[in-house]
C-alpha cells in the first residue's frame, strides 16, 4: 500500500511537471504540438498506436499529463490507508 500511494504521488507530479512544460512550450514562438499520451507509450515500448477509431486509440491521442494524473490519483485513493469501523469503535470516529 505505501508503494502504491509513493507511485501515485510520483505520477501526479510527474502530471504537473508535464502540464507546466506544456505551458510554457505554448507561451512560446512558433507552432505547439502538445505531448499525447501514445507518445510516452511509443517512446517507453517502442510500439506505435494504428488508428482505428476505437476508444483505447481515443484515450491514447489524448494529452499525456491528462493520463499519467488520472492513473496518480487512481493510485493515490485505491491505495489509501482505510479505516475500519468495528462494533466497538467510537462514535467519533
Amino acid at each position: 500500500m505505501f508503494f502504491g500511494r509513493l507511485f501515485g504521488w510520483l505520477f501526479l507530479l510527474l502530471a504537473v511537471f508535464t502540464a507546466s512544460a506544456e505551458a510554457v512550450a505554448a507561451l512560446g514562438a512558433g507552432e505547439h504540438v502538445g505531448l499525447a499520451t501514445s507518445d510516452v507509450l511509443t517512446i517507453i515500448t517502442g510500439l506505435s498506436v494504428e488508428p482505428d477509431g476505437s476508444f483505447i486509440e481515443r484515450l491514447l491521442r489524448g494529452p499525456a499529463w491528462l493520463s499519467i494524473g488520472v492513473t496518480g490519483l487512481a493510485l493515490i485513493f485505491l491505495c489509501r490507508k482505510k479505516k475500519y469501523k468495528t462494533a466497538f469503535s467510537p462514535k467519533g470516529e
